[in-house]
C-alpha cells in the first residue's frame, strides 16, 4: 500500500490513545477504546462484508505494538484499505468518529495553553491585565498627555513585558513596553528600566503610529511591533505571523 495510506491508518490508530498523556485513569483508557471502536465500526460500514472481518481483526487487535501493525498493514490487502481511505476518491477518508475525538480534545484545552488568537474577548483573557494595577497612575497620566486609552497602553505592557521592568528580549528591547535602544534614545529615555521614562516613552511612540496610520490601532500596533515602514510597504498588517500574532494578542487584551 502507499505511504500515504499507511499514515493515515497509524494516524487513526492513535487515536485510541488520546488523552494518555493527560491522565491514565481507567475512564480515560475506556473513552478512547469507545472512541476507536466506533471509529472501526464507522469505517466497516463503508467496505464489503468480504473484508470486514479481516480488517477489524487487524485494527483492534494491536493497540500497543506499532512496529507489528505496520508489518500487518503493509501485507494486507491494498485495495480494501485504500477503499477506506479514499472511498474512491483523492481526498482522505475521516470518520465523524475521529472529527468528534479532535473537537473534543481541542474543546478541553486551556485557551490559554496556545493563546486564542482569533477569539476577539474570549474568556481566556479575563483579568489579564491585572499587573497594571501597580502602574495605575503612570498609565493615566500618559493616556492623558498623548490621548490613548489607558487599557490599550496596559494591553500593550502586558503583550511586549508581563508587567515586568527589567525584562530584556534576545532582540535587546528593554522594559515595559520594550523598547529599543535606538527608540528609547530618539524619544529621550535615559533608563529604559524606570517604569514611568518606559511608559511615557512607548505611549508617545504609540501616539506617533496612531497619528500615521489614521488612528486605526490595529495598524499602529503593527507599526510598533514591526516597524511603520513594514506597514507602509504592505498596506496594512505585514504577513509575519509574529506580527499578526501580536495585533491579535493586544487587541484582545484591550476589548475583553
Amino acid at each position: 500500500m502507499d505511504i500515504q495510506s499507511l499514515k493515515s491508518l497509524l494516524e487513526i490508530q492513535a487515536l485510541q490513545t488520546l488523552g494518555s498523556s493527560e491522565g491514565s485513569s481507567t475512564n480515560n483508557l475506556t473513552d478512547n477504546d469507545s472512541i476507536f471502536s466506533d471509529m472501526i465500526n464507522e469505517l466497516l460500514g463503508e467496505t464489503s462484508t468480504a473484508s470486514n472481518a479481516k480488517l477489524a481483526s487487524l485494527l483492534a487487535s494491536n493497540t500497543s505494538n506499532n512496529s507489528n501493525f505496520v508489518n500487518q498493514l503493509a501485507t494486507s490487502e491494498q485495495g480494501t484499505l485504500e477503499s477506506l481511505l479514499y472511498k474512491g476518491s483523492n481526498a482522505v477518508f475521516i470518520p465523524e468518529s475521529v472529527k468528534q475525538a479532535l473537537a473534543n480534545t481541542y474543546a478541553n484545552t486551556k485557551l490559554d495553553s496556545y493563546v486564542s488568537d482569533d477569539v476577539i474577548g474570549s474568556t481566556a483573557y479575563a483579568n489579564s491585565l491585572a499587573g497594571a494595577n501597580e502602574y495605575t497612575a503612570i498609565i493615566e497620566k500618559a493616556a492623558a498627555t498623548y490621548q490613548i486609552p489607558a487599557k490599550l497602553i496596559a494591553a500593550v505592557i502586558k503583550q511586549e513585558s508581563n508587567f515586568n521592568p527589567t525584562v530584556v528580549s534576545h532582540a535587546g528591547a528593554q522594559g515595559l513596553m520594550q523598547l529599543m535602544p535606538t527608540t528609547a534614545q530618539y524619544l529621550g529615555v535615559t533608563n529604559a528600566f524606570d517604569p514611568e521614562q518606559n511608559i511615557m516613552a512607548g505611549a508617545k511612540y504609540l501616539r506617533q503610529m496612531l497619528d500615521k496610520f489614521n488612528n486605526d490601532p490595529t495598524l499602529a500596533l503593527a507599526a510598533y511591533n514591526a516597524g511603520a515602514s513594514r506597514v507602509t510597504k504592505y498596506g496594512g498588517i505585514p504577513p509575519f505571523k509574529e506580527t499578526q500574532n501580536y495585533v491579535k494578542k493586544v487587541m484582545n487584551y484591550f476589548t475583553v
